[in-house]
């Protein structure tokens, strides 16, 4: 029993340490997005997104507003044409497309106009409170690419990191039974709160 209790020790205080950059990331951004309206101060300054070139361009087919498969290959086309890559979004705009290209620190857009059969690029102003909010909103999967499924199954190992965290932590607090009663406590207005929130919002 000893060296059980031994193991959920050390897997509970080497998993926090291991957990801690991410906890930061996701409370810190969590904390500006609750309180957006105190932080757009130190957002980029007007206008946010950048001119870099405009050019001719024409795509051969424009790809339907509900066919995300055809829009997300459109898209890729678009991209390899200019020589860029990297995660991206896109999305049907009238008679154009407008695609999204992640990255932490400079985000870029193309605009692409298909009645006008031109393509434009943009690159977004640098601000350390938007930076937060992309580490938070970040996706990997399905981006294609070693770095964008590596983040991607770093966030995987944080929750299933944060599960296994937790149950040590039960685990530790039911054998100190002088902290039982307390620890009830604890749990209950955890889950008191969010059930009594879940059910009234």
């Amino acid at each position: 029993m000893q060296n059980w209790n031994l193991l959920f020790r050390r897997a509970h205080l080497y998993l926090g340490l291991l957990l801690i950059p991410w906890v930061l990331v996701y409370a810190v951004s969590t904390f500006v997005f609750n309180h957006r309206e105190h932080f757009r101060e130190y957002r980029a300054a007007d206008p946010q997104w950048l001119p870099l070139w405009e050019k001719d361009y024409t795509l051969p087919a424009l790809p339907a507003a509900n066919n995300p498969t055809a829009l997300r290959a459109a898209a890729g086309t678009i991209l390899a044409a200019q020589g860029m890559s990297g995660a991206f979004a896109v999305r049907r705009t009238g008679q154009g497309l407008m695609i999204n290209v992640a990255d932490f620190w400079h985000p870029h857009r193309l605009a692409y106009d298909a009645a006008a059969k031109k393509l434009r690029a943009e690159e977004k102003r640098f601000a350390g409170i938007e930076l937060l909010a992309r580490l938070h909103e970040r996706t990997g999967y399905g981006q294609g690419g070693p770095l964008n499924n590596l983040w991607a199954l770093m966030v995987d190992v944080y929750c299933v990191t944060t599960l296994v965290w937790i149950a040590t932590g039960l685990y530790l607090w039911w054998k100190l039974s002088v902290t039982r009663r307390w620890g009830w406590l604890a749990l209950g207005g955890g889950v008191t709160t969010i059930v009594a929130l879940v059910l009234a919002l």
